[in-house]
């Protein structure tokens, strides 16, 4: 994907794919915030509501979010599906720090 400026339109309709990806799974989401740049999926995980967001990363990779570790890059709607039913165990984003790495890549050309 290129690294665009991401609308609100694009965070809901990629909301909206999770959002049906879970009710097909049994579980139960609901989209807030549909008309703002920012919506928020609520997903309800057993006893609790756990929000998810779309965010974009630096190289322009879009991911849900959730929780405190819980991610899926945007095109694994099924896995993040299964994760936030409590069917599998989320997958994880990469734990390296892209800026500190771009800056010691900034400091060798120096």
């Amino acid at each position: 994907m290129s690294a665009q400026v991401m609308t609100g339109d694009t965070r809901q309709s990629l909301l909206a794919r999770l959002q049906e990806e879970v009710h097909r799974m049994g579980g139960t989401a609901l989209i807030a915030l549909s008309a703002t740049a920012h919506p928020v999926l609520y997903v309800r995980a057993s006893t609790r509501l756990v929000p998810v967001v779309v965010v974009e990363d630096a190289p322009g990779n879009r991911w849900f979010i959730w929780g405190r570790t819980g991610s899926a890059h945007v095109t694994r709607v099924k896995e993040a599906a299964a994760a936030l039913c409590g069917r599998e165990r989320p997958p994880t984003r990469s734990r390296i720090n892209l800026v500190a790495a771009r800056r010691a890549s900034l400091k060798g050309a120096a």
